[in-house]
């Protein structure tokens, strides 16, 4: 087996790499100390490109081609997502997807990082990665395992205040209500604590309003018991709107403007 071959395997055993990555892997495979990465890229990336070996999504990330089908594994889209920044998680309509919880599927993957860290947006095999700018990139993130390779995502708790926050990330308030109604994992401590790190009154109440709706709901079976007194507290003042965009019916018992049709949307849950 050549050196080139002997890479190849071990690429396809990897999947998804780096370049840093990749250059550590060769290093080890081919044993030239004096290597750098141009010599890597034009003796061999080059040629594993050309054969349709591997395949370049973007600049700094590479990934194995399937020999048996020529094509690369559509699970392989959180794997490369999660290789374009070192600070980041899969949030907001992708988090829901990787908890199971995804009402519809979508072509979007959605990568979380800290602000002044985005990268262009681009697609490969269709699907469309995108940065979102976020606060509290570190708070609320769990590692799951996919082929091998660890990935940040949003945990159940964070994905719930994340999508209720900024619903049109997850697809709009209809994908975003009938997603959460199958999340399993919110936790009344989390929940508190993430609330008061974020300290938005909006956000209070969009939560208790929609604990409320899924009290009877056995993945939220107890929680709003668990939290309602400290969340209505939050609930003094002016009201507030779940959309100032398009406001509805004012709820009294959480102060808030809920968005039109809000009934259509919950038939169902």
């Amino acid at each position: 087996m050549t050196k080139l071959e002997k890479l190849n395997v071990e690429i396809q055993k990897r999947g998804v790499l780096t370049s840093d990555e990749l250059f550590e892997l060769a290093s080890e495979i081919l044993e030239n100390e004096e290597m750098d990465y141009r010599y890597l890229y034009t003796e061999y990336l080059q040629k594993l490109l050309k054969r349709g070996k591997i395949v370049r999504p973007r600049r700094g990330i590479y990934v194995a081609v399937d020999p048996t089908s020529e094509t690369v594994g559509k699970d392989y889209r959180y794997i490369i997502a999660s290789k374009i920044r070192d600070m980041y998680y899969l949030g907001f309509h992708t988090a829901l997807e990787l908890h199971g919880s995804a009402y519809s599927w979508f072509k979007k993957v959605t990568i979380c990082i800290p602000h002044g860290s985005q990268f262009r947006q681009f697609e490969f095999q269709d699907s469309r990665y995108v940065s979102v700018s976020t606060l509290y990139a570190d708070e609320g993130i769990e590692t799951i395992s996919r082929r091998g390779h660890q990935l940040n995502i949003s945990n159940p708790t964070r994905t719930f205040l994340d999508c209720l926050d900024r619903p049109k990330l997850a697809g709009g308030w209809e994908e975003v209500l009938k997603s959460l109604s199958s999340l399993p994992g919110v936790k009344s401590e989390e929940l508190l604590s993430m609330l008061e790190s974020f300290n938005r009154k909006v956000l209070y109440r969009k939560a208790g309003y929609m604990l409320d709706i899924l009290r009877s709901n056995p993945y939220f079976e107890g929680i709003l018991e668990e939290v309602q007194d400290p969340l209505l507290e939050q609930t003094r003042g002016a009201p507030v709107y779940m959309d100032r965009n398009h406001p509805g019916d004012h709820n009294e018992k959480w102060n808030i403007y809920l968005i039109p049709n809000m009934e259509r949307m919950l038939e169902g849950i």
